[in-house]
């Protein structure tokens, strides 16, 4: 799809070209030295190239126009192929009515307040097509045929619906049977810590400039205005414990101590009878469960240490890297406007797809330790099974 930029710019070319035609056709109008038939002949040709400029100036007025005259037919998952799905959803057809089966997605979607109904199929295909681009709701209205305040509703909406579940979905306790395994398996790959599981990190999204709150979104080490978020990452790849969203002035620490995170951790070893641990970067302090680089005056065997848990470590950024490269929405600081937009359930929506996006098809990352994720099956009896629990 043209950018903005470019289409005002095709529009402008058009106009010119536009008034010059009708300009030539008042010129040959007005000729007398012509023969009849000559300027009749040219009157008509240029007549014809005058409609098909009026036309295109038409069509690209239409395409920006925030008032797109639309016919408000439901779109479904059928009427695009798996290709254009693939590329701009995530998911092709039977993996998108698998997501709407286990988030409980119904058929008819009933909008609070205006009383909108939409089907389950547009508001599951609007929620990934808007996570996955740039493009503002004026622009989707063209392919959904839904007005930008339908679509904005029907977004809100999906949010509302799916947030609770990612937000449960998203703890380390869904984990709770499986981080022993996952912590032998990264030891079998050469992990110098046999009881690390996973590995934990801050990671901090861009932000537009509030304006209330500017001191506390303020991040001095980034030199930027942004919200952090806390990722717990397994072995496997997958996000196993998302917190946030937190000022970007609150540092690592904080945000452990908030999160409650070793507390929760110690009650998983308890229950499981295995002592499973964490590894982050030097920001978080050592303790029995959570492991961190050695600093200062160290060894050699230290040092060795540090270099091949970096090695480790570092796969966690690439996590981060793939969010934002799979929903470019989450990382487009346009849209973060705190206490204006509902960010913090996008984000952890957008984690949640992640999870499932990799359960499907992986990704380098599972190659890069060679430890599969489960699959989405078993990914959705996991939660369904620490959700009966709670």
């Amino acid at each position: 799809m043209p950018s903005r930029v470019g289409c005002a710019l095709e529009r402008r070319l058009l106009r010119k070209q536009f008034d010059e035609l009708v300009g030539l056709f008042m010129g040959f109008l007005a000729a007398r030295r012509l023969r009849a038939d000559v300027r009749i002949g040219v009157l008509r040709l240029l007549l014809a190239a005058i409609e098909r400029c009026w036309k295109d100036l038409e069509n690209a007025k239409r395409y920006w126009n925030y008032r797109n005259a639309v016919g408000n037919v439901p779109r479904t998952i059928g009427g695009f192929t798996d290709d254009w799905l693939r590329q701009h959803c995530r998911f092709v057809g039977w993996e998108i009515r698998e997501l709407m089966r286990i988030l409980n997605i119904q058929s008819t979607i009933r909008v609070r307040g205006t009383g909108r109904v939409f089907t389950g199929e547009e508001g599951m295909l609007l929620l990934l097509r808007r996570m996955a681009t740039l493009e503002n709701l004026h622009h989707l209205s063209s392919t959904f045929d839904r007005s930008a305040s339908a679509l904005s509703e029907l977004h809100n909406a999906m949010l509302d619906h799916v947030y609770p579940y990612a937000k449960r979905a998203l703890r380390l306790e869904v984990w709770l049977h499986e981080l022993p395994r996952l912590a032998k398996d990264l030891a079998a790959k050469g992990c110098r810590i046999p009881t690390c599981c996973g590995f934990i990190d801050g990671t901090l999204f861009k932000i537009r400039r509030p304006t209330e709150g500017e001191d506390a979104a303020y991040s001095g080490w980034k030199r930027m205005h942004a919200t952090k978020y806390q990722a717990v990452v397994l072995s496997n790849f997958m996000i196993a414990d998302y917190d946030g969203p937190h000022a970007g002035s609150v540092g690592d620490a904080n945000i452990l101590r908030r999160s409650n995170i070793e507390a929760r951790l110690q009650a998983i070893v308890d229950e499981v009878g295995h002592v499973v641990t964490l590894y982050g970067d030097g920001a978080y302090p050592r303790t029995d469960l959570l492991h961190r680089p050695f600093k200062g005056n160290i060894s050699a065997e230290q040092a060795a240490f540090n270099e091949a848990m970096s090695s480790y470590r570092q796969a966690v950024e690439w996590i981060f890297g793939k969010l934002e490269q799979l929903w470019p929405f989450v990382g487009d600081k346009t849209r973060r406007t705190i206490m204006l937009r509902q960010t913090g359930k996008e984000d952890l929506v957008a984690a949640l797809l992640m999870n499932f996006h990799t359960c499907l098809c992986g990704g380098v990352t599972t190659d890069y330790l060679g430890i599969a994720p489960p699959t989405l099956e078993e990914y959705e009896a996991m939660i369904r099974r620490a959700m009966d629990g709670e």
